[in-house]
């Protein structure tokens, strides 16, 4: 028994005439004929009475044509599972993310991904730049949503967006007028940081804008979140050098202010296996970049 013999006795049971059958089915008659006998011998039961006028199902003969439509069905869903699989709009996906991902980007592009795949399930797990270095090279996600990503063996890395870096400074700090300064103007100030084994990167940058503004920052406080950081400079335990759109989080008592200095910027950066081949990553990444999510 083959798919097309379950189609050939399907349509002579809507149509109970093998002529009409055979034209439904763009096949020759006496082939269509064939097929069933074919189909009954392997059975070892007869599907249809026939005489020269008339033809109709048997007992057994429904109770097949009932099985075979739903394997007709069962068939062609496969088909359209297996297409859909291989073309990146169905399955499973894990994206990685930073937590200052999660402020602008990461809403947009969950609605995109929803709205343009929504056969596909997006797992997200937020971790930091290294573990989602780590989680990409062991296969846990298939994407990473991260910052300051340079380039590394085995990854491909782009840019999602590079945005300003700004001070966010306590409302009763001596600056809290100002809506541009520089790095120097912020000798003196104490800061509070995000944990340096947790943002290299950030910390990296913010040790080079020192040392080119010629200052020793003094660190008093560390804090795991963004909005934790906001609550710590609103009470007035020093300052942070955040990414502009940490500013969308809004927290009375903290004001911003833009840097003038050239060093002062940070990128979104989208990263994925090089040897990737899955469709649903490979669609989720290319997503990320030709969607405007990041503009």
């Amino acid at each position: 028994m083959d798919l097309r013999q379950f189609q050939y006795a399907v349509a002579v049971a809507d149509e109970l005439h093998f002529g009409r059958a055979a034209e439904r089915l763009h096949v020759a008659q006496p082939s269509l004929s064939r097929q069933i006998r074919d189909l009954e011998r392997d059975l070892g039961v007869e599907l249809f009475t026939r005489t020269s006028r008339h033809v109709e199902l048997t007992p057994a003969g429904a109770a097949f044509v009932a099985t075979a439509k739903r394997a007709i069905a069962l068939a062609a869903e496969s088909r359209e599972s297996a297409v859909a699989a291989a073309n990146g709009v169905q399955g499973r996906v894990s994206l990685g993310f930073v937590a200052s991902a999660a402020v602008e980007i990461l809403p947009r592009l969950v609605a995109a991904h929803r709205a343009a795949r929504p056969l596909v399930r997006l797992v997200l797990h937020e971790m930091t730049t290294e573990e989602q270095v780590e989680s990409l090279m062991s296969g846990d996600i298939d994407v990473g949503l991260s910052r300051d990503l340079e380039t590394t063996l085995g990854l491909t890395v782009q840019t999602v967006r590079r945005e300003p870096l700004i001070a966010a400074i306590p409302s009763d700090h001596p600056l809290q007028h100002r809506r541009r300064i520089s790095f120097t103007d912020l000798e003196g100030s104490a800061f509070v940081t995000l944990p340096r084994q947790r943002v290299p990167r950030a910390w990296d940058r913010l040790l080079l804008m020192a040392q080119a503004a010629e200052m020793r920052p003094s660190y008093v406080q560390e804090a795991n979140q963004f909005v934790t950081l906001l609550a710590l400079v609103a009470a007035g335990l020093g300052v942070a050098i955040v990414p502009e759109s940490v500013r969308a989080l809004r927290h009375e008592g903290v004001h911003y202010a833009h840097l003038r200095d050239t060093g002062a910027w940070s990128e979104i950066t989208s990263a994925v296996r090089t040897s990737e081949r899955q469709p649903v990553a490979l669609d989720l990444h290319e997503l990320l970049h030709e969607s405007g999510i990041g503009s």
